[in-house]
């Protein structure tokens, strides 16, 4: 044990995911945090009742050198929510709108969910009509009822008990601009009822009536499932006297504590991806990177502008939208359990990589647990980029001949008169799948940046997941970004990021004004409303704690469907009074819009249409540790990942005493991963024990053959481009 542990506080972070729930606990002094020391474990989730699993891996945790009585807190992150609305396992709601309002489910925005899709249907109401109900009471935009139109509680109150609802959401026409109102409303009708009665402006008082009432509906309908699990696991903790806070991840992001999670547990439904983005931010402050999560079904990317994570207003749960601020990460159907297969839906058959998988269970073909169909993972292991003996630090073999036999198998579908032997038969679907992956991704992540005006060389790819690693090179030739950062913890960065992710909340508020010389007043007393909830937010939930605080708006051209986040001051202390200079935020906008857009107007009205604040609660300086790891050499062996078979270095880690950078074509073997090093590419040893990519090479398709760059265990020096 190290220096740093004796004595250490500890954070622990909890990701529990479809296959295992990952843990682990960075030790510090309050004031850092070192993830060099960091202690991970994982354990097989348990999907009957996800607070097992972590009971049995918490405690092993525990036996493993952290201290009980040294844990300083504990942040989750779950997905049961997220889960529970996917799937329809979902308390059972009811809905009070205003008169003549009764059908915001069904209308909602009145269009497709594609608008050129002549079979596309749309989203299922929430609850059905016979759930919702009127109340003739509704509010002008400027907050005040709207004359004659009070409403009759007592009869409202009898019909909602004939509903049998479990819990009851009021979202009143014009409720953003008159919240208080309408959660007093929700006062009085729940003294007349036996089930919880919430307030959807009370949970976010934003414009937009049906994106509102379905915030509301999401949260209100998942509230009783996560208020029994959340409870069970605080239970669970107490019985292995964990005396720590616990915390749970949020999708922005961040976390908050287990009290604010069961009162507005909708603020944790994407929170998984988000925590890997998060573990980025925290581990490489100030850059700007593309995070690349690659797992066993998908691969999530995701976006750090200037080391702060690129949020969202737009996110969707299934077909419902997400109008809080989420951690933006998009989603392709293409991760190590992919499914390889020949598509005979069209004239000829073609080959494709995704959606589908094979999942846990059976899993690839080389898993040898009766998996017939090949996934991108059979792929790597027969193209030699992965040792089948080496598999998850050699605790799971593989079978290489299964794996053969599946590929060969969908070669066959694609050219049934093709008489190639299965080895070479597989070595062109092997080259087809990786290049159509790769092809996938990339256009994913174009399009993730060129929608912010951004392009890939100026990223770097930050890889973790399981597959990350091994295909991160592939990805970033691709698109063109020349640096791979593959974090010590890949296999459990998402854990990590909830361990060392702050406490985070977000508060919006609709106010229409034109940004103009008189305008600063305006927003000045937005912002100051905003603040002062933020601040009894923070009084309320973490008295001791020290926060920043930061203001923004949603700003267009008048008459412009669409709008553009700005900040309008610098983060500051929460205390501090919100100044703002007009002027300098029209110069923002406009520069923004540049960017975004290609153009700014000069002559066009900028308008404000909603006013945000963002509170964060910072837990200490954030270390990887102090000096650098290098490779060994381990022999060398054949590899097949870009159309043609040549002989890699293989290296494992060293703490210290070997070479610091090897290049490629190269194999990294690390128990949690395998990193992939292609010809052209240099691989550097990183603080403690992260690894960085660079590509020398940046014509695709070049590469140097030379015996100074073939990767070799004797660390031969890469000869000058």
């Amino acid at each position: 044990m190290t220096t740093r542990r004796t004595g250490a506080r500890w954070r622990i972070g909890i990701d529990v995911g479809g296959t295992f729930t990952d843990l682990v606990a960075v030790p510090g002094d309050g004031s850092a945090w070192w993830l060099d020391d960091a202690v991970t474990h994982k354990v097989a989730s348990t999907p009957h009742d996800p607070s097992e699993g972590v009971e049995r891996g918490l405690g092993e945790l525990l036996e493993r050198g952290v201290a009980v009585e040294s844990v300083a807190a504990i942040t989750h992150g779950t997905t049961i929510g997220l889960n529970a609305i996917l799937q329809g396992r979902v308390a059972r709601a009811a809905l009070v709108t205003s008169t003549g309002h009764r059908d915001v489910l069904q209308i909602a925005r009145a269009r497709m969910p594609r608008s050129f899709d002549l079979h596309a249907l749309p989203a299922e109401p929430l609850i059905p009509r016979s759930r919702v109900f009127e109340l003739d009471r509704r509010y002008s935009a400027s907050g005040d009822v709207v004359p004659g139109r009070s409403g009759d509680l007592a009869p409202l109150a009898a019909r909602l008990a004939g509903a049998q609802a479990e819990v009851v959401v009021v979202s009143l026409i014009g409720g953003y601009a008159a919240h208080a109102d309408e959660i007093d409303v929700v006062r009085r009708l729940g003294e007349m009822l036996d089930a919880p009665v919430r307030s959807a402006a009370g949970l976010w008082p934003q414009a937009g009536e049906y994106e509102r009432v379905t915030l509301a509906l999401l949260d209100a309908q998942i509230t009783p499932l996560m208020t029994r699990y959340l409870t069970s696991l605080q239970r669970r903790l107490t019985g292995l006297r964990v005396q720590a806070p616990l915390y749970i991840s949020t999708s922005n992001g961040g976390s908050v504590s287990l009290e604010a999670a069961i009162a507005q547990p909708i603020q944790t439904v994407l929170s998984g991806p988000a925590s890997g983005v998060s573990a980025a931010a925290a581990t490489w402050p100030g850059r700007n990177l593309v995070t690349f999560d690659m797992g066993g079904t998908s691969s999530d990317i995701g976006v750090l502008h200037g080391g702060a994570p690129v949020l969202t207003t737009s996110a969707a749960v299934g077909p419902y939208p997400l109008i809080t601020p989420v951690v933006e990460v998009s989603a392709i159907g293409a991760g190590g359990g992919s499914v390889i297969r020949a598509d005979h839906g069209g004239a000829e058959p073609v080959l494709r990589v995704g959606p589908e998988s094979v999942g846990a269970v059976p899993g690839p073909a080389s898993y040898g647990a009766g998996g017939e169909h090949p996934a991108l993972t059979d792929a790597y292991v027969h193209g030699g980029v992965i040792d089948p003996a080496h598999f998850l630090g050699g605790t799971f073999p593989l079978r290489p001949d299964l794996a053969t036999s599946a590929l060969s198998a969908v070669a066959a579908a694609l050219d049934p008169a093709s008489a190639l032997d299965p080895r070479t038969a597989a070595d062109g679907v092997v080259d087809a799948s990786l290049r159509l992956a790769a092809a996938g991704m990339a256009a994913r992540l174009r399009r993730v940046l060129a929608a912010r005006g951004e392009v890939p060389e100026r990223y770097s790819l930050v890889a973790f997941g399981g597959a990350g690693a091994t295909h991160a090179a592939l990805l970033a030739a691709e698109v063109g970004i020349a640096s791979v950062l593959v974090p010590a913890t890949a296999g459990t960065f998402c854990a990590v990021g909830a361990a060392i992710a702050p406490i985070r909340r977000d508060w919006a508020r609709t106010l229409r004004v034109a940004i103009d010389a008189d305008a600063a007043d305006r927003l000045e007393e937005a912002c100051a409303a905003l603040q002062q909830e933020a601040l009894a937010w923070l009084r309320q939930d973490q008295p001791r704690a020290i926060a920043s605080l930061g203001f923004s708006a949603d700003l267009n051209y008048a008459g412009q469907p669409t709008t553009l986040e700005i900040p309008l001051s610098e983060e500051s202390d929460a205390a501090q009074a919100p100044g703002i200079d007009a002027a300098v935020v029209l110069r923002r906008f406009a520069e923004r819009h540049a960017q975004v857009h290609g153009f700014a107007d000069d002559v066009a009205q900028v308008r404000a249409s909603t006013v945000r604040a963002s509170m964060t609660v910072r837990l200490g300086e954030v270390r990887q540790g102090e000096g650098a790891g290098s490779f060994r050499g381990a022999g060398r062996r054949e590899v097949r990942y870009d159309g043609t078979t040549r002989a890699a270095g293989v290296y494992a880690l060293a703490a210290d005493g070997g070479l610091t950078s090897i290049a490629g074509p190269a194999v990294i073997e690390r128990p949690d991963t395998t990193v992939l090093v292609p010809a052209g590419w240099r691989a550097t040893a990183g603080e403690a024990g992260s690894i960085r990519l660079d590509r020398s090479v940046l014509d695709r398709g070049t590469e140097d053959r030379s015996t100074e760059d073939r990767g070799v265990p004797d660390g031969s020096r890469e000869r000058a481009c």
